[in-house]
C-alpha cells in the first residue's frame, strides 16, 4: 500500500518545491526528476492489492492493468520533464507555475483513475480530470486555445454525464453491483445480448477520452495546448485513462467470452466495430490532408484509439494484451511526435508541414526522430508498434473480425503517408541562405531517450506479456 501511495502522489508532493523554481529553476527539475525516478522504481515494484472505503463507495484495485498504465505514467512524466526544461524558455513563461500546478494534479487524478476498483470510482476521477484538464489547453490565452478549452468540456463533459453516468446506472440495476471483481457479470446474468449491446455502445461512445465517433474532434482540436501537455496528456494521462476504463470494464463487467458473443452479430454490437474502423479511417485520411503537425498528430491519435477499441471488441485474452501493449507502444511514439512538432514551434515558431519542410534540409536528426516514431506507430517490423499491432491483426483475422484486421491494415498505409511527407523533404538540396539553429539540449535528450525505447522494445515487451500471464 505504501508504493501505490508513493507513486499517486509523488506528481503532487513534487509541487512542494515549486515555490523554490523562481530562486533555482535548475534545482527545481533536478528534484522533479528525482521524483520521477522514484515514481518509475515504486511503479516497478506493485503488487495487487485491493483497497475499498465503503461509506462512499470508493475503491482502489492494482491490477496488472493499472499497473502498466501507472509504470507507462511515471516513464513518460520523467521524459516530458527533461523536454520542459527547454520548452518552458520559449513559453509562458509567467505561467510555469500555474503549467507544472495542473500538469501534475492531472497526472495523479489519471493514476488514480487508472486504479480504480468499480464503476462509481473510475466515475468520479474520470469526471474530476476534465476541469483539471482545462487550463492546461487554455494556457496560452489566445481565442485559439479558449475554444479548443471550450470544445474540449463539451465533447468530454457533456459525453460523460449524459451517456457514460447512465450507462452506469443501467449496468448496476442489470447485473445488481458495479465492482471490478467480476463476482457478478452480463455474462453470468445471462443479460439479453440486444441490452448487452447498447450497454456497451453507451460506454464506448460515453467515455469520450477515447475520441469515437461524434466525439472525436476535440483531440486535433487541442493542438493550440503546449507540446509537454500533447505530449503527456494527450498521448498519455488524458485519452489513456479512456482505453484502460474500456478494458476494465469489459473485462470484469462484461466478460470476455460475452464481449465477444456481442460483436460477432453486427446487430448486437458488431456495429461499433465499423464506428471505429470508420472514425479511424476517417480521421487518418484528415491527418494526411492537415497542413498543421500538431493537428495531423491529433487526428493520428483518433485514429490509433479506435484500433484499441477494435482489439477490445474481439473479446479474447491475446486481444485485450494487444490493446494493452498499443497503448504503451503507442503513447511512447506519438508523445515524442508532439515534442518535435513543439521543437519547431518553440524555435521556429511554425508548425505547418510545408513550412517545416523547408526547414528539414537543415535537421535532418529531426527527420531520422519523425520515421522512427512515424514507423513504429504504423507497426514498422521490430519497432515497438510492430508487436502491438501484429498482435492485434492476427487476433482480429483469427476471431474472424475480417473487417477490423482491414480497418487496421489500410489506416496503417495511411499513417504511412503522412509520415512520407516530412521525411522526404529532409533529402532536399539545403538552402545555402538559411541559417539553421541549434536544438535545444534537453530536447536532443528527450528524443534519444524516446528512440531508444521504441527501438529497444523487444526488451520490455516479453516483460509486460508476462506480467499478464
Amino acid at each position: 500500500m505504501v508504493n501505490l501511495l508513493l507513486v499517486l502522489f509523488t506528481p503532487l508532493a513534487t509541487l512542494l518545491f515549486l515555490p523554490l523554481k523562481r530562486k533555482s529553476r535548475g534545482f527545481f527539475y533536478s528534484i522533479s526528476l528525482l521524483m520521477a525516478c522514484s515514481s518509475i522504481w515504486f511503479s516497478f515494484h506493485l503488487e495487487d492489492l485491493e483497497y475499498a472505503y465503503e461509506p462512499f463507495g470508493f475503491r482502489i484495485m492494482v491490477d496488472s492493468y493499472a499497473r502498466v498504465f501507472l509504470e507507462l505514467i511515471s516513464c513518460t512524466w520523467f521524459i516530458s520533464i527533461i523536454y520542459s526544461y527547454e520548452f518552458t524558455k520559449y513559453h509562458f513563461q509567467e505561467k510555469r507555475e500555474q503549467f507544472f500546478l495542473f500538469l501534475n494534479t492531472v497526472l495523479t487524478v489519471a493514476c488514480l483513475n487508472a486504479c480504480a476498483g468499480n464503476l462509481t470510482t473510475l466515475f468520479i476521477f474520470y469526471l474530476i480530470g476534465i476541469p483539471l484538464t482545462y487550463p492546461l489547453l487554455t494556457i496560452r490565452g489566445n481565442s485559439e486555445a479558449l475554444k479548443a478549452g471550450k470544445k474540449f468540456l463539451k465533447q468530454t463533459l457533456l459525453p460523460a454525464l449524459f451517456i457514460f453516468l447512465p450507462a452506469i446506472v443501467i449496468t448496476k440495476i442489470l447485473i445488481g453491483q458495479t465492482s471490478f471483481d467480476g463476482s457478478s457479470t452480463f455474462e453470468s446474468n445471462l443479460v439479453d445480448p440486444v441490452v448487452g449491446g447498447f450497454v456497451l455502445a453507451l460506454f464506448i461512445i460515453g467515455i469520450s477520452k477515447n475520441s469515437v465517433f461524434p466525439f472525436h474532434t476535440w483531440l486535433p482540436g487541442a493542438s493550440p495546448a503546449p507540446a509537454p501537455v500533447s505530449g503527456l496528456i494527450h498521448s498519455v494521462a488524458t485519452v489513456k485513462t479512456g482505453s484502460i476504463a474500456l478494458i476494465k470494464i469489459t473485462v470484469y463487467i462484461f466478460g470476455l467470452d460475452y464481449i465477444h458473443l456481442l460483436t460477432n452479430e453486427f446487430i448486437t454490437g458488431g456495429w461499433l466495430a465499423y464506428l471505429c474502423g470508420a472514425t479511424a479511417i476517417y480521421t487518418a485520411y484528415r491527418a494526411l490532408t492537415n497542413d498543421d503537425l500538431k493537428t495531423r498528430f491529433g487526428f493520428s491519435t483518433v485514429g490509433q484509439l479506435s484500433y484499441i477499441i477494435l482489439a477490445i471488441l474481439v473479446g479474447t485474452k491475446v486481444s485485450i494484451l494487444a490493446a494493452i501493449l498499443h497503448i504503451i507502444t503507442h503513447a511512447i511514439a506519438k508523445s515524442c511526435l508532439f515534442y518535435v512538432a513543439g521543437f519547431f514551434n518553440s524555435v521556429y515558431q511554425t508548425t505547418s508541414a510545408k513550412q517545416i519542410s523547408k526547414i528539414m534540409p537543415h535537421t535532418r536528426p529531426v527527420a531520422l526522430v519523425i520515421a522512427i516514431c512515424g514507423l513504429s506507430i504504423t507497426g514498422f517490423p521490430f519497432l515497438a508498434g510492430f508487436y502491438s499491432k501484429d498482435m492485434m491483426l492476427i487476433e482480429e483475422w483469427n476471431a474472424h473480425h475480417y473487417a477490423s484486421a482491414i480497418f487496421l491494415v489500410v489506416g496503417s498505409i495511411v499513417n504511412i503517408l503522412y509520415i512520407i511527407g516530412p521525411v522526404r523533404s529532409a533529402f532536399n538540396r539545403p538552402n545555402p541562405n538559411f541559417v539553421p539553429k541549434p536544438i535545444p539540449f534537453s530536447m536532443q535528450v528527450t528524443f534519444a531517450v524516446s528512440i531508444a525505447l521504441i527501438v529497444g522494445s523487444n526488451y520490455y515487451v516479453p516483460f509486460i506479456i508476462n506480467l499478464f500471464n
